[in-house]
């Protein structure tokens, strides 16, 4: 029999990624995290948590994708903006690990690679996604809705760039 689905659906690598994602996100909210909250801010918090997660997962899914399971046509551009949007997130966090115990708040070279590396990322997207989606005509744009997953989602979160820039504000706060 062959193979109705070209391996563009979810898989376990890409589970396994947004566990990473997940990491990523926890590192950075153990910062954020504070006893006196109350319900709006824990569900702040939450949300905080689920948005760097996942967009913290986009380099992991894009390596796994491109370079263990070599999927066919791929990367998209969503994709792509994924794997950068989630750069950012991802150097933070390994700066707040080399430095355990510190508050990262302080720590100029976290508020500097964290507030500059979103604002190139965001800027970035903003301008491939005006330059690929709402600078074409309809046709192209309407290819989007085919491409898997995982192009969408990227899109979804390059588009919601104010959003990237908020959660920098909230973890930087």
């Amino acid at each position: 029999m062959e193979r109705i689905d070209k391996g563009g659906g979810f898989s376990v690598l890409d589970g396994a990624a947004l566990v990473v994602g997940a990491a990523i996100a926890s590192i950075h909210i153990l910062g954020v995290r504070r006893e006196d909250l109350s319900g709006a801010g824990w569900i702040m918090i939450g949300i905080t948590f689920s948005w760097v997660a996942v967009t913290a997962a986009g380099p992991f899914i894009f390596l796994a994708r491109r370079f263990a399971r070599r999927l066919p046509n791929y990367p998209k551009v969503g994709d792509r903006l994924w794997a950068l949007l989630g750069i950012p997130w991802l150097a933070t966090a390994l700066i707040q690990s080399a430095t355990p115990g510190s508050d990262q708040r302080h720590n100029p070279l976290f508020i500097n690679t964290l507030s500059v590396g979103l604002g190139v990322v965001c800027l970035t997207a903003l301008f491939v996604v005006w330059g690929t989606g709402v600078m074409v005509p309809p046709e192209q744009a309407q290819r989007i809705e085919a491409a898997p997953w995982t192009n969408r989602v990227g899109l979804i979160l390059s588009i919601a760039w104010p959003i990237q820039c908020g959660l920098g504000l909230v973890v930087l706060s």
